[in-house]
């Protein structure tokens, strides 16, 4: 062979070579489009140190990860902060979890994607005949300060209802625990999250449990700029069930799995 066209086909080779590992495979991390979504601290759902920041992100990546998407989320002080900064920032994308829908001019919303049960945490020697608001009455409920009473339970203190607050959701369920109040207001989530978690409840998670009906369920959505939202709201809205699924799956994780728990510890 001549020795420029045996030079030539070396060349070629090595270019090849060199372009085979230069490209990137396809669906890998280096072709993803990133949607950035900001929110603010409301653990276990929403929470910086918490592992994937969060039941709801933890949820909402593994769903957007199939779509091709990498997930981005900023944490900003406040709720209000948040909604601010989602209108004004053109570098963000969208906000989550939204009860209220705002700014329709600018996004799009998904539809109820997320439930939350605000729940009856209960001693399992002592149960509540929980059938109605009503039927609350004749007990003592705690609840932590600060954290907003759902609709009809004002109309029940009216009528003689009795809540004792404290300063933190820990504290809340100790006192359910030690009996010093008859039952406690909660997210299931948060409970489930707490339960899990901190050292002091520990002794108590086999002697508490959710009354099986709840006071309210809240619903949540997300909200996207308008357009980004034409391909995600609809790919979102499909994804409910398996949105649902992701969020037990966290849940289970933090109950089950050991260093789950330890990377989800503020």
């Amino acid at each position: 062979m001549d020795l420029a066209v045996k030079t030539l086909s070396i060349f070629m080779v090595l270019f090849l070579m060199n372009s085979a590992v230069a490209a990137p495979a396809a669906g890998n991390g280096s072709s993803r489009k990133t949607v950035t979504l900001i929110t603010h601290e409301a653990a276990p759902w929403m929470a910086e140190k918490l592992t994937d920041q969060g039941a709801i992100f933890y949820a909402l990546r593994k769903v957007l990860e199939k779509r091709n998407y990498e997930l981005k989320v900023i944490f900003a002080p406040s709720w209000i902060r948040a909604k601010m900064d989602a209108v004004k920032n053109p570098a963000i994308d969208g906000y989550a979890p939204i009860r209220t829908i705002e700014h329709q001019d600018v996004f799009d919303f998904t539809e109820v994607i997320f439930e939350s049960p605000w729940s009856v945490g209960e001693r399992k020697d002592k149960p509540i005949p929980f059938h109605n608001l009503e039927s609350l009455i004749p007990f003592t409920a705690g609840n932590v300060q600060g954290v907003e009473l759902r609709p009809g339970i004002d109309a029940l203190v009216k009528k003689g209802f009795k809540i004792e607050e404290t300063s933190t959701q820990a504290n809340n369920i100790l006192k359910l625990a030690t009996g010093r109040v008859d039952f406690i207001f909660v997210d299931k989530g948060v409970y489930r999250y707490m339960m899990a978690t901190e050292p002091s409840l520990a002794p108590y998670r086999d002697k508490l449990q959710l009354n099986p009906k709840s006071i309210v369920i809240e619903k949540y959505k997300v909200g996207l700029k308008k357009a980004i939202a034409k391909e995600l709201v609809p790919y979102l809205n499909s994804s409910r069930k398996e949105l649902g699924h992701y969020l037990e799956e966290y849940f289970e994780k933090l109950e089950t799995v050991p260093s789950f728990v330890n990377l989800a510890t503020l």
